[in-house]
Order: C-alpha cells, then sequence, then structure tokens
C-alpha cells in the first residue's frame, strides 16, 4: 500500500523542518509506523518478531519511499530519478533529522549492511519510474536481482544466515514473490500503462489493456508463461526455510511462502480473467497457519 501523497511530499521535503525528528527511538518509530501500518500480500509483518524488528521496519520504510517516488508519484520521469538520486546520496551522507534515513544509517552500521543492496534497489525503482518494458524473459529476471532479491539479502543479513548455502534459494524465492507480484496485478498494470509481460511472449512487440483484453487465447498463453515461471522460482522458498538455522527465521520463510501458494493458486484459479486482483483474505490464515507449522515436504 502506498504512502499518503502528503506523507510521501513532507518525506521528500528538502525544507527539514518537515521531518525533522530529534532521537532514534523517534525515528524508528516513524518507520515502523510506515512498515506495519499498511496490508500487504506478504506481509512485512510476519517478520516483525524478535529483536531486529525496528531494523526491518527502517529497511522496509526506505523500500516504501522509493518505491512511491516511481509508481506513485505524478512526477516526470526525469523528476522522479533524480529523486531517487537524492536517496541515493543520502546512503552515503544521511540527513540525521530524517526520520527514515536516521533510523536506516543507524541498522547499517550496527548490522554491517552493504550500501550497494540499497543502491540495487534504487536501481529497480528507476527502471520502474521510466516505465522501461522487458524484452525477454531474462531480461525479467534480471530487474528481479535488483527489485526482490535485495530485500531477501538483507532480511538474512540481519540475522547473519547470508551465506553461499541460503543466497541462490533466497534470490530465487524472492524472484518468485516479484514475478507471481507481477501475475496478480498484470491487469491493474496494464491499465495504468506499465506492462510487466516479456515481448518475447507476445511477438517482440508492446501490448495494451485493450489488445489484452480482447484475447482470450492470448491472456491464456500469458497466465501459462507467468504460471511456469512461478512454478521454478517460489519452491526454493521450502529449500531457503530447510537452510537457515533460526527457528524464528525459518517459521517467517514458511510463512511467506504458505502466503504466496495462496495467491499463486488463486491466480490459477482466475485464469484469462485478469481484471480480478487475488487478494489474502482472512478465511485464508487458518490454512497459512497450518503450512508454517507443519513443514513442508521437498519432491
Amino acid at each position: 500500500m502506498a504512502l499518503a501523497a502528503e506523507l510521501r511530499e513532507r518525506l521528500l521535503s528538502t525544507h527539514a523542518a518537515d521531518w525533522a525528528v530529534d532521537s532514534d527511538a523517534e525515528a524508528y518509530r516513524y518507520c515502523r509506523q510506515i512498515a506495519f501500518g499498511h496490508y500487504e500480500n506478504f506481509p512485512v509483518a510476519q517478520l516483525a518478531l524478535g529483536k531486529k524488528r525496528d531494523d526491518i521496519a527502517a529497511i522496509y520504510a526506505f523500500a516504501r519511499l522509493a518505491d512511491d517516488i516511481a509508481d506513485e508519484s505524478s512526477r516526470p520521469a526525469m523528476e522522479k530519478c533524480a529523486l531517487l538520486d537524492m536517496l541515493e546520496r543520502w546512503l552515503s551522507d544521511p540527513p540525521m533529522q530524517h526520520p527514515i534515513m536516521r533510523a536506516l544509517s543507524r541498522t547499517i552500521v550496527r548490522n554491517q549492511l552493504p550500501r550497494e543492496v540499497f543502491r540495487r534497489l534504487l536501481d529497480a525503482f528507476r527502471f520502474d519510474a521510466a516505465l522501461e518494458p522487458f524484452p525477454t524473459e531474462e531480461a525479467l529476471l534480471a530487474y528481479c536481482s535488483n527489485s526482490a532479491a535485495p530485500i531477501g539479502e538483507l532480511l538474512l543479513r540481519l540475522e547473519t544466515e547470508w551465506n553461499e548455502r541460503t543466497a541462490p534459494h533466497s534470490d530465487a524465492f524472492c524472484a518468485g514473490l516479484q514475478v507471481l507480484n507481477f501475475w496478480q496485478d498484470i491487469g491493474c498494470d496494464l491499465q495504468r500503462g506499465r506492462s510487466t509481460i516479456p515481448h518475447e511472449w507476445i511477438g517482440g512487440q508492446p501490448l495494451t489493456w485493450g489488445e489484452l483484453s480482447g484475447s482470450a487465447d492470448l491472456r491464456k498463453m500469458i497466465a501459462g508463461h507467468f504460471d511456469r515461471m512461478v512454478g521454478r522460482l517460489l519452491p526454493a522458498g521450502i529449500a531457503l526455510s530447510q537452510a537457515v538455522r533460526s527457528k524464528r527465521l525459518r517459521l517467517q520463510v514458511r510463512a511467506t511462502f504458505a502466503a504466496a501458494s495462496v495467491v499463486w493458486r488463486a491466480c490459477q484459479r482466475r485464469g484469462e480473467h485478469f481484471i480480478r486482483r487475488p487478494r489474502l483474505r482472512w478465511w485464508h490464515v487458518p490454512a497459512i497457519l497450518g503450512a508454517t507449522l507443519i513443514a513442508p515436504r521437498t519432491s
């Protein structure tokens, strides 16, 4: 869910008085309100347990602000990219009265997080701001390596669980979550002028919502490609849950996989009817809890 427009503009203001905080506690409280006050299909609130809650909130708040610049702001693309450039400068030289940057700078230093991971996130948001298309499936996966994989890496680094064993599973799982999100939002995205469909699936040409809505066969073909990609990538969440040492983190990965699986099945049932956006509902909670507590089997 996007930030309120007024809040977003205040956080991007060059006037410190618009967002000034005086303490780390106040800065983290601000980030928690952003991170844990919104509905998400893969709720970051699942990751709010334990002593890293504030660090997760700071990372999420930064990503939320950058994502809103790219997707929610009505500014021209060049102006959006300039704001993302400002956030990148702030990574190296944070304004310590800014609530998100103050909290994030503390989190980065305390957990020895590489700033390069955050820069990869900003590269993905610049791509979003420019409404760049994906010429190939490989280009879509390359985007996922900047948009989704950094979040998984940062969360694992917070728990000192990022290593040669977990990294490939995390990257694949996060890519699966991103591709699933694109499939879930395909109708909404096309109607607002953004296509996340690799052009190689559709003859190498861009596609409009009108063209897609007029061809059931085309929608079925595209759904089949998304389903294939999700089926290849998302099950890495099972392997990741088995690779981490922390029991709490293992449960969190299982919960995310279970929630994503509910959305995946809903997308499969939706079939060609892209106008409907599958969402998690309260009645899905028992199944998600059950899947979280019962260890999944690898095939």
